[in-house]
């Protein structure tokens, strides 16, 4: 897991641009902050707040500098934000919490840092093993469920479902006891083991995964009438449309309405752009091959390094064929 991604793997996204950007080297000096879900780049980070909403830089900036005032004053942590979330095939690669300093402890964080950087830049394997070797200098009863929650992540996004999921069920004690403010966490937890059960074929455990999703995303708004936050929105959109696309079950997704509001909401994004070969699919299993070929025309710009040939083949297998037929780079 320690070498960097080839430049010849299926899964790299295809085109010159996206392998060059990859290969810059990765500032972890500090950790850019997107301005929104819809803006943000590669190599920057998403804030989540308690109700699944992507926070401003003005709210990430009150929010760390509330942390080191209360570190400063006792060591005490906070839960406004949930960290930097990041996963290419749902849109999002892994779940972070701001308490990973205190989780960490201060002297582990410049090697945390450089192993977030990595994520937003979609070095997956280097993040990988940078946690690994943050986890071995902890004894397992001290292992942070967060940490394990991205680890799994990166896991899933490697083509690695089972270790994802035997991850997450050695985590699962811990997740269930935390406290009322981490349902965020839980939430990307329950949407990694439904993308690793999705891969692995396991359709209607997966669906139990997606709804456990669902009713963590409902219980973190904090009302049955309130909308969920538009990270969690999303999270929701894209397992649904994974697990749909895997099962090649495309009536089991909303009507077409629905759909294409789901997909203008993801044109007006810079990334997560497997959500757009998802609904590709989906338009184009109902019969709209003009709405297919376009949003799959628009997807290569907004992949900086494609995991759906490990996450989701039977789609990725899907894209190619028909990126080929409609004269679409890949």
């Amino acid at each position: 897991m320690v070498d960097e991604p080839d430049e010849n793997d299926e899964d790299e996204g295809g085109n010159d641009a996206s392998k060059a950007l990859l290969a810059q080297p990765v500032s972890t000096s500090r950790l850019p902050v997107a301005r929104s879900l819809a803006d943000a780049a590669v190599g920057e980070m998403l804030f989540v707040g308690g109700r699944g909403q992507v926070l401003t830089r003005r709210q990430v900036t009150s929010a760390w500098a509330a942390y080191w005032a209360l570190v400063v004053g006792g060591g005490a942590t906070v839960g406004l934000v949930y960290g930097a979330l990041i996963s290419p095939t749902v849109g999002v690669i892994a779940g972070v919490v701001v308490e990973l300093l205190a989780i960490f402890k201060l002297r582990h964080w410049p090697a945390f840092r450089s192993a977030l950087a990595d994520v937003a830049a979609c070095r997956w394997e280097a993040a990988h093993s940078a946690m690994l070797a943050l986890e071995r200098k902890q004894s397992p009863a001290g292992r942070s469920p967060t940490a394990q929650v991205m680890l799994a992540t990166l896991e899933s996004l490697l083509g690695q479902p089972q270790q994802a999921l035997d991850r997450l069920d050695r985590a699962q004690a811990a997740l269930a006891k935390r406290r009322e403010s981490s349902r965020v966490l839980r939430c990307q937890a329950a949407s990694v083991r439904a993308t690793a059960l999705a891969t692995l074929g396991r359709f209607e455990d997966a669906r139990r995964a997606r709804d456990q999703l669902v009713r963590e995303a409902a219980a973190a708004t904090g009302a049955a009438d309130r909308p969920r936050g538009d990270y969690l929105e999303m999270l929701v959109q894209v397992i649904d449309l994974k697990i749909a696309a895997d099962a090649d079950a495309p009536d089991t997704l909303p009507d077409d309405d629905t759909l294409h509001r789901w997909a203008r909401a993801a044109l007006g994004r810079t990334r997560f752009g497997e959500m757009l070969v998802c609904l590709a699919w989906v338009f184009h299993r109902r019969g709209d091959d003009d709405m297919a070929r376009h949003l799959l025309a628009e997807a290569p710009s907004r992949i900086p390094r494609s995991s759906l040939a490990k996450t989701s083949p039977r789609l990725d297998a899907w894209a190619k064929e028909h990126a080929r037929a409609w004269g679409i780079p890949e």
